[in-house]
C-alpha cells in the first residue's frame, strides 16, 4: 500500500485510453475505448465533430476497467495529467457547457484559413511557429462567428482537448504550452497568448485561458469526477502535454539536439532545442516542449501508421486470421512476413502516405506504389516484396524529414528515439538504424505519449525533481539497434534512388 502510481488520459483520433504505471516504471496498465469523429450534417466532407459527453464516458469507464484489473486503490494514485491529439478544441459557455467539440481533422473553416493567410500567415508563423490554416484554432472561431453567429457569441472559454479533460476531472480552465504552440497565436518566446496578434485578427481577449506549464498541480479531482470515474476526490489533476510532445519525452528525448519520431497514426519527426528556432523558408513548424526553456523543430514523415492499417485491411486477411488464432499483433506477423524481402524489397518502392514536411502545403503527399512487374510475375513473395517496401519507405521519409530538420536547425542528432506502434516491428526498427545510420533507441514502454504524459503527473506530484528524472524512471531504453555497415551503405544507394523517384512523381500533376 506504500506504493504510488500515475495515471494518464490519453485521448487519440481512434480511442480514448487510461494508462497507469508504478513510480519506478516496473508496470503499467491500461484499458482503451474505441471512439471517432463524425461528419456534420451539411458540412461533409471537411467537417467533423466528436461527441464530448461520450468522449467523457469512455474516459471514465477505461479508468474504471484499471482500477479493477490493476487491484490499485484510489489513495494509492499520486496524481493524474492528460495528452490528446493536437489542434482539436472545445468551445464552452459561461456554465462550462460545450458549444462545441471539434478533433484535429475538423476543417470546415478551409475558406476563413485562407482568408487569414495573407495578411496574418506569415506573422503568426514567425511568432507562434505555425502557419495559419484551416484546423487551427483562429480561423475554427471565425468560422463560427460568420456561419453560427449565436453559438458564438455564447463561447466563453476555449480549450484544446488535452486541457478540457483536465477541467472535466477538476472544474479549473487552463492550457498548456505544447498544444497552446498549435492555435498560431501563441508566441513561443514570450510563452503566452500573443495579445496583439488576437486583437488583430478580432478574437476576444477573455475567452483565452491562462497558460499553465506542463507539471502544473491544476486541482484536485472533484467529487462529481470522482464518482463517475473511481477516483478519489481531491487526488491532484496535473497539466500535461500535446501527445507529439509527450511521445517524445516518452521516447528517451530530452536534451539540446536529441531527435525523436513518434510512429503512430502519423509519424511527426521533432528535435529538442534550447532555443527558438524559426525555418525561414517556412517548411517546419517550430513549439514548445515540456521542461522549462524548451522547443521542439518538426517535421512530418506523413500518414504512415494509416497506410499500414490499410494495407493490413486490404491485403493481410491471412495475417489477420493467424492473429486471431495465435493472439499475436497483425502488424508483427506482416513484419515477419516482410523480413523474407530482401534490402531495396526486389525493387518495389513505396511512397502510400508518406510526405517531406510543408508547413505552407499541407496536402503535399506523394502516393504511389512502383514495382517491376516481370520481376514479381511467378514471385510467391510479391505481397512480402510490397510490405518490405512500405516499412522502408517510412523510415525513408524520417529521414528525409529529419535531413530537413538538421539543415534548418545546425545540428546532427547522434541518434533517434523511436515510440509508437511502428516500433513493435524489430525488422523496422532495424532498417531505420541502417536508413538513418544512427543507433535507434526504443524504449521499454512503446505507448510513449501516455509515458510522457505520466511523467507530467509524477513532476506534478513531487514524485520527480524534474522531467529528466521522471524519464530516467520511466521511459528506459529496452534496447538500442545498431546500423550494420555493410547494409547502411545497401541503403543510402536505396534511399537516394527512393528520393529521386519521389521528386520525378511530384512532377506528374503538373504534365496533366
Amino acid at each position: 500500500m506504500n506504493e504510488e502510481y500515475l495515471m494518464a488520459w490519453d485521448a487519440g483520433t481512434g480511442a480514448g485510453r487510461c494508462f497507469l504505471i508504478d513510480t519506478e516504471g516496473r508496470q503499467t496498465w491500461s484499458a482503451y475505448r474505441e471512439w471517432a469523429s463524425t461528419p456534420v450534417p451539411g458540412l461533409e466532407p471537411l467537417g467533423r465533430s466528436f461527441d464530448a459527453d461520450y468522449y467523457w464516458k469512455c474516459l471514465a469507464d477505461a479508468t474504471r476497467e484499471v482500477l479493477a484489473k490493476s487491484g490499485i486503490k484510489p489513495e494509492q494514485i499520486a496524481a493524474v495529467s492528460s495528452t490528446s491529439q493536437r489542434e482539436g478544441a472545445v468551445f464552452l459557455d459561461k456554465g462550462g457547457q460545450v458549444l462545441y467539440s471539434g478533433p484535429n481533422m475538423d476543417a470546415r473553416a478551409l475558406l476563413e484559413g485562407f482568408e487569414l493567410i495573407p495578411q496574418f500567415g506569415q506573422r503568426a508563423y514567425d511568432i507562434s511557429g505555425h502557419y495559419l490554416n484551416m484546423i487551427f484554432l483562429p480561423a475554427r472561431l471565425l468560422w463560427h462567428r460568420n456561419n453560427a453567429p449565436e453559438l458564438y457569441e455564447r463561447i466563453a472559454h476555449v480549450q484544446m482537448i488535452n486541457d478540457w479533460m483536465l477541467y472535466c476531472l477538476c472544474g479549473e480552465l487552463a492550457c498548456e504550452p505544447t498544444n497552446a504552440s498549435e492555435t498560431a497565436v501563441y508566441n513561443l518566446r514570450d510563452g503566452d497568448w500573443d495579445w496583439p496578434l488576437i486583437a488583430d485578427i478580432g478574437l476576444a481577449r477573455h475567452i483565452f485561458p491562462p497558460v499553465r506549464p506542463s507539471g502544473y498541480v491544476l486541482g484536485g479531482v472533484t467529487a462529481h469526477a470522482a464518482s463517475e470515474t473511481g477516483l478519489l476526490a481531491g487526488t491532484p489533476v496535473v497539466v500535461g502535454a500535446a501527445d507529439t510532445q509527450c511521445g517524445v519525452l516518452g521516447a528517451g528525448a530530452i536534451h539540446d539536439g536529441d531527435l525523436a519520431a513518434v510512429a503512430g497514426t502519423t509519424t511527426p519527426v521533432q528535435m529538442v532545442l534550447d532555443e527558438v528556432v524559426i525555418d525561414p523558408e517556412t517548411r517546419l513548424w517550430t513549439g514548445a516542449y515540456i521542461p522549462p526553456k524548451s522547443w521542439v523543430l518538426e517535421s512530418n514523415a506523413g500518414s504512415t501508421g494509416i497506410i499500414f492499417r490499410w494495407m493490413r485491411d486490404t491485403f493481410c486477411h491471412a495475417e489477420c486470421a493467424e492473429a486471431l488464432e495465435t493472439g499475436r499483433d497483425p502488424f508483427v506477423i506482416m513484419s515477419d512476413e516482410a523480413a523474407q524481402s530482401p534490402i531495396g524489397a526486389a525493387g518495389v518502392q513505396a511512397f502510400l502516405g508518406t510526405n517531406i514536411f510543408d508547413a505552407k502545403n499541407l496536402t503535399g503527399v506523394t502516393g504511389a506504389l512502383l514495382m517491376n512487374a516481370f520481376t514479381l510475375l511467378g514471385d510467391d513473395k510479391g505481397r512480402h516484396h510490397i510490405l518490405r517496401a512500405q516499412l522502408e519507405g517510412m523510415a525513408y521519409a524520417i529521414r528525409a524529414n529529419a535531413e530537413q530538420i538538421s539543415g534548418v536547425c545546425g545540428r546532427r542528432p547522434a541518434r533517434l528515439h523511436v515510440c509508437g506502434g511502428s516500433a513493435q516491428s524489430q525488422l523496422w526498427v532495424d532498417i531505420l538504424a541502417n536508413v538513418m545510420n544512427l543507433p535507434v533507441v526504443v524504449p521499454t514502454y512503446k505507448e510513449g505519449t501516455a509515458v510522457g504524459a505520466a511523467i507530467c503527473a509524477g513532476v506534478g506530484a513531487g514524485v520527480y525533481r524534474t522531467f529528466e528524472e521522471g524519464m530516467a524512471a520511466l521511459a528506459r531504453a529496452e534496447h538500442v539497434a545498431e546500423p550494420v555497415p555493410a547494409e547502411a551503405s545497401q541503403y543510402d544507394a536505396c534511399y537516394a534512388n527512393w528520393m529521386n523517384t519521389r521528386k520525378v512523381l511530384a512532377q506528374v500533376p503538373a504534365m496533366f
